[in-house]
């Protein structure tokens, strides 16, 4: 009996499992997506560049400068803190225009002595 409920169960899901990335695909094609990613350089001595990068452009910004987080003396905590007051303030301007966030993907790249912050933020709004 409990082998057969598996089969069962098998040939269910081979039915079903196709069908699902149909409706994605079929939800998507509702939405315009946009992506946004803050870039936060962690280079010492303040040599980084740090920056937010609009894809598409963002109420015709393609990207805005961001402080870098490191300065002669080390970690600037008044940097990290402006950078979350202008990343926040973007992410608010953003909902306000209608744009949904769907998911966001953190990223990391160093090298000796230096290094970078990424985040991608993914917004979708209804077409």
């Amino acid at each position: 009996m409990q082998s057969r409920f598996t089969r069962i169960a098998f040939l269910l899901a081979l039915l079903v499992l196709p069908l699902l990335p149909h409706r994605a695909a079929a939800q998507a094609g509702k939405y315009t997506y946009m992506q946004m990613t803050t870039i936060e350089s962690v280079i010492a001595g303040g040599m980084g560049r740090s920056k937010v990068s609009f894809t598409p452009e963002f109420k015709g910004a393609k990207e805005a400068p961001l402080e870098n987080l490191f300065s002669l003396t080390g970690l600037n905590m008044g940097n990290l803190r402006g950078n979350e007051e202008a990343i926040n303030s973007y992410m608010q301007k953003i909902s306000d225009d209608g744009w949904e966030l769907v998911t966001s993907v953190p990223l990391t790249y160093s090298l000796q002595g230096s290094g970078l912050f990424m985040t991608r933020y993914i917004f979708r709004k209804a077409k």
